[in-house]
């Protein structure tokens, strides 16, 4: 079985998204997706490492290589900040959801003060993603009372409506980032100095979409940077991560509750299986409404 690993641009990684999003098995923890051709296996992980896996790799690869990122170009906004700035106060930025089929798209916006990151720290703040879901959401009632922050959850029957008017994910977790940004600044006194968003697209994309939107916004664009797993540059991007999730997984919660059939998170196989259960229980109107639809999951479950 042969390998090969390419690096790609952010852009590249969205585009290969959509070109193989009928093919995606599963989503494994750290990757965007992962998806299956006749040729081989292909792993695209979000740190944009494209692991490529097979009989034949060489044949979905070279599709590919004429993007490859500079390694040079992959951190420029992460310069711009000072060396001290783990220590300094900062409004961090997150999201989850981006990858559930049943889950809705969760953003969050935190601001933490010099004068308690060492409290967060002391306390086990970290990325969202090494933690079980049940440590998130004990740290998040913990840092909930004194942080300032913004959360927004998006319900997928609203997520649907803005993909039918064109938008992608990325489109839309630029805007509900903005509209976040706008919320949690307006409440604090002086402006911050540093806004640091976990990259999930480049910077000239972000304010793209954002300028493309059909009601213009304001655009929260001072002193905003773009930094590729924020997490580890700023606690305070580590604390949105957490109440992103907390608040994803008890929305999860409750819609389970509400429907009296366990939801299941991601989009793997035992998505699949659930969604076939379930589409038979309450009806295609009805589950369409609590699933992102354009997922490749709906053809296999529908069908």
């Amino acid at each position: 079985m042969a390998t090969i690993t390419l690096t790609v641009s952010q852009k590249t990684l969205e585009n290969m998204y959509q070109h193989y999003a009928t093919q995606i098995i599963k989503i494994p923890n750290h990757t965007l997706f992962q998806a299956k051709t006749a040729h081989c296996t292909i792993t695209a992980y979000l740190s944009k490492k494209v692991v490529f896996q097979g009989k034949s790799p060489e044949l979905e690869a070279t599709k590919w290589e004429s993007s490859l990122q500079s390694p040079s170009k992959s951190t420029p906004a992460l310069s711009k900040l000072p060396a001290q700035i783990a220590r300094l106060s900062a409004v961090g930025c997150d999201e989850v959801g981006t990858g559930d089929y049943f889950g809705p798209l969760v953003v969050c916006c935190a601001y933490v003060p010099q004068d308690k990151i060492s409290q967060l720290h002391s306390i086990g703040i970290k990325d969202s993603k090494m933690l079980k879901d049940s440590e998130i959401c004990q740290l998040a009632e913990q840092i909930e009372p004194f942080i300032n922050h913004q959360v927004l959850i998006l319900p997928n029957q609203k997520y649907n409506e803005m993909v039918d008017r064109g938008m992608n994910a990325n489109a839309i977790k630029a805007f509900l980032h903005n509209q976040a940004l706008i919320k949690l600044t307006a409440n604090l006194n002086p402006y911050p100095d540093y806004l640091i968003m976990d990259e999930f697209v480049n910077e000239r994309k972000y304010f793209d979409y954002l300028h493309q939107l059909p009601k213009k916004p304001s655009i929260v664009k001072e002193n905003l940077y773009f930094i590729q797993k924020g997490e580890s540059v700023h606690v305070a991007v580590a604390a949105a991560s957490i109440l992103a999730r907390a608040s994803f997984v008890k929305y999860m919660n409750i819609m389970s509750k509400k429907i009296n059939f366990d939801l299941p998170k991601g989009a793997g196989n035992p998505v699949d299986l659930a969604g076939r259960r379930l589409i038979k229980q309450i009806g295609k109107e009805q589950f369409k409404d609590l699933t992102k639809w354009h997922f490749a999951n709906t053809k296999k479950i529908v069908k």
